[in-house]
């Protein structure tokens, strides 16, 4: 009897989605032992928090030695776990952890938005199922912690005028102040929260204004501590980090067309714009407005490429998904009201053979191709080897994306990483990368390695295929030597110095 009643309880059936997006996300995150390349940046902190108590916020290697700009407080978390678990499985399991988690979250909000539990089973069902949180399973991204906090705050939000979640609201509030200038995305979206509430004639009420002014406040006051060195260097191209004009000008690519419908998914894309539709224009709903307003933000700051395309596509989705659960509420209401209910079991198997189509195939496939984005054996143990035999104040030479293997594998400086903040003429330093590896002179590339001090050059298959080369087209027994070579992985040596240099 006690196993019956289990298995009707909605909350048990949260725990099988949680459990199953979980297993899923796990198994494909440890198809291969590595990571993307963008993770080996927080590996380092992991191990600097262990070892010192603090991160590498002085960082001797990355661009051969500059400040690190970050909020910290992932890291700490990461390495509060891996003080049991070695850093790598921690690194594997515990972000997705973070992003599975957000099943149990939407199934809350959607609960509390539509007062049913079987729309709301379906909500967190479809949001373990975004197929853009499958994108970079292997990334250690900061962004599963940070998209955690930033929606139980808004959930707490719905619920402001309940005592404890005022105080909740605050104690998360401060967290992701810790963890991420994502923050200020949520104020912005607060604030387009309480201009819908004016515009709809709605009340304002003390608690919520108080709270969000409490939030704008400590948030930027704490980025502005964190940000300042970046503030008084970049001025207000601190807003886009620095980033070269040519990867801002790209900034669309990283994604298809295609891709960028299919990571949403149709189906929580089309019932979150009828929810929207529904909450302003027939049945007002305060819970629907503060997650409009968030949307809002996330979408104007993308547009305007001021936040990251996946990053901006996550935020939506969830956003949308959590919205379409009032959609739902509203379909289900009309069919009750009809004859159709008699097929009420019949539309629910279309929605979810549908739903496998469009979202979880779309999400695993999408999983295990990007899963593949990680360095090969060979570069592993072509940067170990190098760890062993090249100076300790030797620079290598990598594509922009290699630059954090570089630092985590050989322990050697890199010419270039995508941490921006603080290097001067940014442009001009990923032009010159860029032509290390396409250059066909030799005495162009002698003079860019010299000028940064540089006589190693790693040349890997990911080398390859972004230059679309096969070789560098300089290399000669003259002046650079195959220092080590493993498969297809080659860490050449220059010998040669030009008088003028």
């Amino acid at each position: 009897m006690g196993f019956r009643k289990l298995f009707k309880s909605q909350e048990f059936w949260v725990a099988i989605i949680f459990l199953l997006v979980l297993s899923i996300r796990l198994i494909i995150a440890f198809q291969t032992p590595f990571f993307n390349y963008e993770a080996y940046f927080s590996l380092r902190q992991i191990e600097s928090i262990k070892d010192t108590g603090l991160p590498l916020y002085n960082d001797p290697l990355s661009y051969g030695g500059k400040s690190q700009l970050f909020a910290p407080l992932n890291y700490y978390v990461l390495a509060l776990f891996s003080l049991f678990i070695p850093d790598d499985i921690t690194a594997k399991i515990i972000p997705n952890i973070f992003a599975s988690l957000m099943v149990i979250l939407s199934y809350f909000m959607a609960l509390k938005i539509t007062k049913s539990p079987k729309i709301s089973l379906l909500t967190g069902l479809m949001t373990g199922f975004i197929p853009i949180l499958f994108f970079d399973i292997n990334r250690i991204s900061i962004d599963y912690f940070s998209t955690l906090l930033i929606f139980s705050i808004i959930y707490c939000m719905f619920r402001i005028n309940e005592k404890k979640y005022v105080d909740y609201s605050l104690i998360l509030i401060f967290l992701l102040v810790l963890t991420t200038p994502l923050a200020l995305i949520l104020i912005i979206g607060l604030l387009f929260y309480l201009l819908l509430l004016k515009l709809e004639n709605h009340n304002i009420e003390m608690k919520e204004l108080e709270i969000i002014l409490f939030f704008a406040f400590l948030s930027v006051w704490v980025n502005l501590l964190i940000f300042k060195n970046a503030f008084l260097s970049h001025g207000l191209l601190v807003i886009w980090q620095n980033m070269p004009t040519a990867i801002i000008t790209g900034f669309f690519n990283k994604l298809t067309l295609l891709e960028t419908f299919y990571t949403i998914s149709i189906i929580p894309l089309l019932l979150g714009l009828y929810g929207f539709y529904l909450a302003f224009h027939e049945e007002k709903n305060k819970e629907v407005m503060l997650l409009t307003g968030f949307g809002i933000s996330v979408f104007l700051l993308m547009w305007f490429r001021l936040l990251n395309l996946v990053t901006s596509l996550t935020l939506l989705s969830i956003t949308l998904v959590i919205i379409s659960a009032f959609a739902l509420r509203r379909m289900t209401n009309f069919v009750e009201r009809t004859k159709l209910h008699k097929y009420e079991r019949i539309f629910l198997i279309i929605f979810l053979v549908l739903f496998m189509f469009t979202s979880i195939l779309p999400s695993i496939y999408l999983g295990i191709e990007k899963s593949k984005n990680t360095p090969k054996t060979s570069d592993i143990i072509v940067l170990e080897w190098a760890e062993q035999n090249t100076p300790k104040t030797a620079t290598i030479a990598g594509t922009l994306e290699e630059g954090h293997l570089i630092t985590y594998y050989s322990k050697r400086k890199n010419i270039m990483d995508d941490n921006f903040l603080l290097i001067h003429n940014i442009d001009q330093r990923l032009n010159d990368l860029d032509k290390i590896y396409t250059s066909k002179f030799q005495i162009e590339a002698i003079s860019i390695l010299n000028r940064y001090n540089t006589k190693y050059i790693l040349l890997t298959d990911h080398a390859r295929e972004k230059y679309e080369i096969r070789e560098l087209s300089y290399i000669d027994d003259n002046c650079f030597q195959q220092a080590f070579y493993s498969q297809n992985t080659s860490l050449y040596i220059n010998k040669c110095k030009l008088e003028n240099d």
